[in-house]
C-alpha cells in the first residue's frame, strides 16, 4: 500500500490518505507513506484509548523515519464543555504534538457527507468550512516549517 500511496502522490503538492485506524498493515503502511500523520482525537476517554495503537505506529516509524511528523486534531468537539476543555489534556499524555486547530460537532459535517458533497461545496462559508480551512493551513505551515520534529507535547489554550 505504501509503495501505491506513493506512487499516486508523485503528481501532487499533497496527498491525502484517509486511513482506518485498528486495521494495523493498512494504517503502517499510511503512516511510512506520509510525511504528516493528523491524528483526530474525540473529547472522550475512549478515543485516547483507541489512538494508543496508531500512537505507537507513528513513533515507531518515525525512529525509521525521522522526517515523519504528526499531531492530534481535536475533532466533533462539543463547545463549551469540559470534556471539550481537557480533551488536550489528556491527549498530552500520549506525548505527540497538539495542534492548535479544532473541529466542532456541526451538523454540516454530516448534511455534505449525507449529500455527497465536501463541507465547501455544502457551506462553503460556514464555521465548519472555517475549521477545516484554519486546520489545513496549519497542517501545511507545520510540513513546511519543520515545526512538529520531535515527539514533544503541550497543552495548548485549554
Amino acid at each position: 500500500m505504501a509503495r501505491d500511496a506513493l506512487k499516486l502522490a508523485q503528481d501532487y503538492d499533497h496527498t491525502i490518505i484517509d486511513g482506518p485506524p485498528h486495521a494495523e498493515e493498512i494504517a503502517r503502511s499510511c503512516i511510512v507513506a506520509s510525511d504528516f500523520v493528523a491524528l483526530p482525537i474525540e473529547p472522550s476517554g475512549l478515543s485516547t484509548w483507541a489512538s494508543d495503537l496508531t500512537v505507537r505506529q507513528v513513533k515507531e516509524a518515525q525512529e525509521f523515519k525521522p522526517s515523519l511528523k504528526c499531531g492530534f486534531v481535536v475533532s466533533r468537539k462539543i463547545g463549551k464543555t469540559v470534556i471539550g476543555r481537557d480533551i488536550r489534556n489528556m491527549a498530552a499524555e500520549a506525548g505527540l504534538p497538539i495542534l492548535e486547530s479544532e473541529i466542532e460537532q456541526r451538523v454540516a459535517f454530516a448534511e455534505g457527507m449525507t449529500m455527497g458533497q465536501t463541507i465547501f461545496e455544502w457551506a462553503g462559508d460556514s464555521n465548519a468550512a472555517r475549521e477545516i480551512e484554519r486546520l489545513t493551513k496549519e497542517i501545511e505551515q507545520y510540513v513546511k516549517e519543520d515545526v512538529f520534529r520531535g515527539s514533544e507535547a503541550k497543552a495548548a489554550h485549554g
